[in-house]
């Protein structure tokens, strides 16, 4: 290792062979020998995109904590995070709304973005079925989006059009089950002529309705 990474700090050591093999990391730079076995490499490639997940969770909760204990130094910090304010305006808002108990650690920052919004035992729930059914992002999203009120179809339409207008009918003061007796007429005609007039009126209704 050259002088000019010297101070970096050396996190782990391999064995191959006889020979140690070093890696070392600063806030710069990253340095591996040849040699690393490839699930090495991936294991500490999902780790830090775990680490950069929780950073978000951790300024986050640091935040709010300085918006309560240092009001008035709080505005100053703010202005001194390398984030734009929407960034740290969504840190600070999963951190205040998904309390640190109902956070799944299965699970990134995002999906707790997602269920932000919901009371907390629906986030609770939510996060568990995301957790079980390992749903990503976007699944989890769409599971939570509000269900579009249910539109009736033409047929849907026509039916409940047809009831209310049977509805309607067996309410008049004129209609009697055996009014079209095919024996007798039991209706007086002045009654069956009112009654003809208001079966006229509510298909009118209904004409206009879905004209």
């Amino acid at each position: 290792m050259s002088e000019e990474k010297s101070d970096c700090r050396m996190l782990e050591i391999f064995q191959r062979g006889g020979e140690l093999l070093r890696y070392s990391i600063d806030e710069v730079s990253l340095i591996m020998p040849d040699g690393v076995d490839f699930h090495t490499v991936e294991g500490m490639v999902f780790k830090m995109k775990g680490i950069s997940d929780s950073i978000r969770f951790w300024l986050g909760d640091l935040v709010v904590y300085s918006e309560r204990n240092h009001k008035e130094m709080h505005s100053q910090l703010l202005d001194e995070m390398d984030y734009s304010k929407q960034s740290i305006s969504d840190m600070m808002w999963v951190s205040k709304r998904v309390a640190a108990s109902v956070r799944r650690k299965e699970l990134t920052w995002s999906h707790h973005r997602e269920v932000a919004k919901l009371p907390m035992e629906e986030q609770r729930r939510c996060l568990d079925i995301a957790v079980r059914e390992k749903l990503s992002v976007l699944a989890l999203r769409e599971m939570i989006k509000p269900k579009p009120p249910h539109k009736e179809s033409k047929v849907e339409s026509f039916e409940n059009a047809l009831l209310a207008i049977v509805k309607k009918i067996k309410s008049s003061d004129y209609f009697d089950d055996d009014m079209f007796d095919k024996k007798e007429m039991v209706a007086e005609p002045v009654g069956i002529t009112k009654f003809c007039t208001e079966i006229a009126m509510i298909a009118r209704d209904v004409i206009v309705a879905f004209e």
